[in-house]
């Protein structure tokens, strides 16, 4: 197992059971088995542990939505597609979940929680382009609104399982939540949450500059895991600092990042980094 891997896996654990900040890094590398030093060498701190906890799931997790909802999906069903990814996803992690809800704020740092805004910002332009998709006749100031619903929805019933351990039927809530949804899209008339508002709350995005895109991709070469990965990513460094790579040979690279689970958010990063 990858040594960051290792730590992660262990200081989640440790996390879960005491806590973000009652787990101290010595707690974290004498369960690992490791030196303090072996820790520093992964991590330049416990905040950045968990912004690389924060990382592995929330990436994950977009992704996935992000192939659940292409253009070749069914319009009918992408919010209930939505739905039952993410509560599988945060059922599967709900240690994870449930610290975020039940920790002290005074845990978090500001940069902490600037990354979870922009995962956040993130997940609500994905349901923005569901909602568009599937309600293609609503109007742009209730299409926002609508946003909000879902996203509401998603973080209120979740509680359900994350904090309260009720048995769940995921089917039946995914298609409950879809239909009600679809309800108030279809027969609601106010709203409450302007587009103008939610473009304000999504003003901070996962798109990086030119410079914080070369340093994400220097660390990605850090820690990549085989040859293949590792020269992908050194050329597309490159490539960013001095462009000089024909458009097919850049895909390529992009594609040999997408093909490896563990690179595919790097590709999926230098994408959104680039767009115009």
């Amino acid at each position: 197992m990858v040594k960051k891997q290792l730590i992660m896996e262990n200081a989640l654990e440790l996390f879960s059971q005491q806590g973000f900040e009652a787990t101290s890094i010595q707690q974290i590398t004498d369960k690992c088995g490791i030196s303090k030093g072996a820790f520093y060498l992964s991590f330049k701190s416990k905040e950045a542990l968990i912004l690389s906890l924060i990382d592995q799931f929330l990436n994950e997790n977009i992704l996935e939505i992000e192939r659940l909802v292409n253009p070749s999906a069914p319009s009918d069903d992408l919010l209930y597609m939505y739905y039952t990814y993410s509560f599988d996803s945060l059922k599967k992690h709900a240690s994870l979940a449930k610290l975020f809800l039940m920790e002290p704020k005074t845990a978090f740092n500001a940069e902490i929680f600037q990354r979870l805004a922009k995962y956040n910002s993130t997940f609500n332009e994905i349901v923005r382009t569901i909602i568009h998709k599937q309600f293609p006749e609503l109007e742009e100031n209730r299409a926002a609104d609508i946003v909000y619903l879902v996203q509401a929805f998603l973080r209120g019933y979740s509680e359900l399982f994350i904090m309260e351990n009720t048995p769940v039927d995921m089917e039946v809530l995914c298609r409950s939540l879809s239909e009600k949804v679809a309800v108030i899209a279809k027969y609601g008339q106010t709203t409450c949450i302007s587009t103008q508002w939610l473009q304000l709350r999504n003003c901070q995005t996962l798109q990086l500059n030119k410079e914080e895109l070369i340093a994400f991709l220097q660390q990605a070469l850090e820690d990549a895991e085989n040859e293949l990965i590792e020269q992908s990513i050194r050329l597309l460094c490159e490539h960013v600092q001095a462009p000089s790579l024909p458009f097919a040979v850049e895909q390529g690279l992009l594609n040999n990042l997408r093909d490896n689970t563990a690179s595919a958010w790097v590709a999926y990063m230098y994408e959104i980094s680039n767009k115009s």
